[in-house]
């Protein structure tokens, strides 16, 4: 598991809310896991959902981020 972010994600973005959630999401999506049953990797809902960022395809439980 990498613990790091990948930086260079961020260098459009000067708002820090903007960069936490740029650098958190690719993060997750690279590195994440499901806590219920051990899938890797999480797969992504579409940006602007309202109820998760990230659901697990095997078990379907819905991670908010």
């Amino acid at each position: 598991m990498n613990l790091n972010f990948n930086q260079s994600l961020a260098k459009n973005y000067t708002s820090g809310p903007q960069i936490i959630r740029v650098l958190s999401e690719a993060w997750v999506k690279d590195n994440g896991y499901c806590p219920n049953c051990g899938t890797q990797p999480l797969a992504d809902f579409a940006n602007n959902k309202p109820v998760a960022d990230f659901y697990c395809a095997t078990c379907t439980e819905q991670y908010e981020l």
